[in-house]
């Protein structure tokens, strides 16, 4: 039985939390937490603000198993959140343990809902549920009429490492142990202070968010050709459902390097529930890049997780980056998932 809710209705808010608790499939850009910024920012965002979302909950023998969060633009529905720029991983939300046969029920409940309409998926991760079950069946005769397409929708990245730094670190490249030690050298001969800064929790430092959104804009300013950084900037900084999510969610990690006492590089995310965390923005300061800031944040960040006994994935998200490899990455991938409903 599939069961419509209000945003604001505590009993999905409930559901929401007990599905999301502890569950190995899903990523923070599904917690109610992360989603209630979306909401907010859906608020402002001319282009969401009357658009019609539906909270769907599908329940089997009163047991609630599973949460589609959908919004519908041109007769097309989409997971909740892809109306608003940041998340890098969507997707249903369900019970860890939710059987196939479910997930073929609550699909031929939303087909009857919405019957002609698409469902599109998008950022849907290697690791989900809802990609598996749709991996598996795609050709199933169950789903013929649905039309199922799936697409490589992007690249990810994420670094695995030991528990101890000397075995991560003759486990890379000889080239890229050379450039580390080249790198350590440079700053080591001209006298360049050097410090990770690590924000755990919400971020509440506003000067130093202001200086790493300052840069992050200018780089995304240098990747686009554009000219004028000040409103990109504003729209990062105070208008932003990630920024706002970064300010607000106890699962917050920012690891920012510092050179000269000024910010050289940072990433910022969130912890999974899979002992990872997933960094949605990965940033330079160009006035450092003779320094190669990206390479020395992700080593001192890898000691610091060591030091510290927790040995946490880092998954640098989308862009297959070279030095995201030469530190010891691997790939994993996102889909896309189109359905006729």
């Amino acid at each position: 039985m599939l069961v419509q809710y209000r945003w604001n209705d505590e009993q999905l808010k409930m559901i929401w939390r007990k599905l999301y608790k502890d569950n190995p499939y899903l990523f923070p850009f599904s917690s109610w937490e992360y989603n209630e910024e979306v909401y907010s920012y859906k608020k402002i965002k001319p282009t969401t603000f009357l658009q019609k979302e539906y909270f769907l909950v599908y329940y089997n023998h009163d047991i609630p198993l599973m949460i589609m969060p959908l919004f519908i633009k041109k007769k097309t529905l989409y997971i909740f959140g892809e109306n608003i720029g940041g998340p890098d991983n969507l997707d249903f939300i369900y019970d860890k343990n939710i059987r196939d046969e479910d997930i073929f029920f609550a699909l031929r409940e939303l087909r009857e809902k919405f019957h002609g309409m698409k469902l599109m998926l998008y950022k849907v991760n290697e690791r989900s549920k809802i990609y598996q079950f749709f991996k598996e069946y795609c050709n199933d005769k169950r789903l013929i009429d649905y039309q199922v397409n799936i697409e490589l929708d992007r690249v990810c990245v994420k670094i695995c490492y030991p528990d101890d730094y000397d075995t991560y670190f003759h486990g890379l490249s000889k080239n890229a142990r050379s450039n580390i030690h080249k790198i350590y050298n440079k700053l080591k001969k001209q006298d360049i202070s050097m410090e990770l800064k690590v924000i755990h929790g919400p971020f509440k430092d506003n000067e130093l968010l202001s200086s790493l959104m300052k840069f992050y804009t200018a780089r995304e300013s240098e990747r686009k050709n554009r000219k004028y950084d000040f409103f990109p900037f504003i729209k990062h900084r105070y208008f932003s459902s990630l920024t706002w999510a970064i300010q607000n969610m106890n699962e917050q990690y920012t690891f920012c390097l510092m050179l000269k006492d000024k910010p050289a590089a940072f990433m910022t995310g969130f912890a999974t529930n899979f002992n990872e965390i997933v960094f949605p923005i990965v940033s330079m300061n160009s006035l450092f890049k003779q320094y190669s800031p990206g390479k020395v944040m992700i080593n001192e960040t890898i000691k610091y997780l060591q030091g510290h006994k927790s040995n946490m994935i880092l998954d640098l998200s989308r862009g297959d980056e070279r030095y995201k490899f030469e530190m010891g990455g691997s790939k994993h991938y996102n889909y896309r998932i189109f359905l006729e409903l």
